[in-house]
């Protein structure tokens, strides 16, 4: 029951890659990350707080 093949454990990146936009095509991955990208600053995102500049925080 513990047995296994190591080999059939290891996957290819190549297999682990999505060809496509997948279930929603409209989602924007680089929307929603608090990632700045072209129209759209860090922070600026749905459900996403503003950065927090944590030298600011230092005695």
């Amino acid at each position: 029951m513990g047995e296994f093949k190591r080999q059939d454990l290891v996957y290819e990146k190549d297999d682990l890659l999505i060809s496509g936009p997948g279930k929603y095509p409209e989602y924007n991955f680089y929307r929603k990350t608090g990632m700045a990208i072209n129209g759209k600053d860090k922070g600026e995102a749905d459900d996403e707080a503003k950065p927090i500049d944590v030298k600011s925080l230092l005695p």
